[in-house]
């Protein structure tokens, strides 16, 4: 038999074709580095985090968060409704069936009756300031019963000069929750107002006659705070406030 014939060893160039030719079909490309860190990525909200469908209830804690939680902001907007004269947002958080009792000497009726009975009240009133402390709710299903806590303060218009007024209560609240949106709407179904303590003294402005240029509330829509949309730093105003670079002593306030 013939010997064999021997292989030539395979020369470097040829090596170097097959790697090639190899990288090339499996593709194989750099790996990149990302830019995206974790810091700079948006955090998911409480919220957006939950997957409930339309069907789907809260579980039973967190639907009693929110039903507290909506039945506080009832008890901020009927105490911004008095102060700034607001017949809508009074309205809007009472039931069409609502009761009030402040006293048998004071008013006692129907929530439409209420609402016009306290707007002619405060037409005699130069300012009120209503501040809503603790709020104790106790939930029962689509009712619930609210203890809130309150101090008012009225500057009173009399034919001898003005007095300031203040008080401090808690209003004693029975809530429904009825059909409304998605969820039903809590209002208030019956109101009864008792109070602690009240002072009477004569007024006093010099404060006010020392400061003319503060900011001051108005019992109006014209109040400040139903422009808040519009302030600085919102979409709709785009500008920034006229009054920056101004420079201000420590006795522009006077005391």
């Amino acid at each position: 038999m013939a010997a064999a014939k021997r292989k030539s060893p395979p020369t470097k160039k040829t090596v170097a074709k097959k790697l090639t030719a190899r990288k090339s079909a499996l593709k194989i490309q750099p790996r990149r580095r990302s830019n995206v860190t974790l810091l700079k990525l948006p955090r998911p909200s409480l919220v957006s985090q939950l997957s409930f469908g339309a069907n789907e209830k809260l579980p039973p804690r967190l639907q009693a968060i929110v039903d507290k939680s909506d039945i506080a902001q009832v008890l901020t907007v009927f105490a911004r409704g008095i102060d700034r004269i607001d017949e809508n947002l009074l309205r809007s958080v009472l039931h069409p069936d609502a009761t009030l009792d402040l006293g048998p000497g004071i008013f006692q009726g129907t929530g439409g009756d209420y609402v016009n009975w306290v707007l002619g009240v405060l037409q005699g009133i130069k300012s009120s300031h209503h501040h809503i402390g603790q709020v104790r709710v106790e939930l029962s299903g689509d009712s619930a019963l609210a203890e809130s806590y309150f101090h008012a303060h009225l500057r009173v218009e009399k034919p001898i000069g003005r007095e300031d007024v203040f008080m401090g209560g808690r209003n004693l609240d029975r809530f429904d929750r009825r059909p409304g949106g998605p969820v039903g709407v809590w209002k208030i179904v019956h109101r009864k107002q008792v109070l602690d303590w009240v002072r009477t003294e004569a007024v006093s402005d010099i404060f006010y006659h020392q400061n003319p240029d503060a900011l001051w509330s108005y019992r109006t829509k014209t109040d400040p705070s139903y422009q808040m949309a519009q302030f600085p730093g919102s979409a709709s105003s785009g500008r920034l406030p006229a009054f920056l670079g101004r420079r201000y002593e420590s006795k522009s306030v006077k005391l």
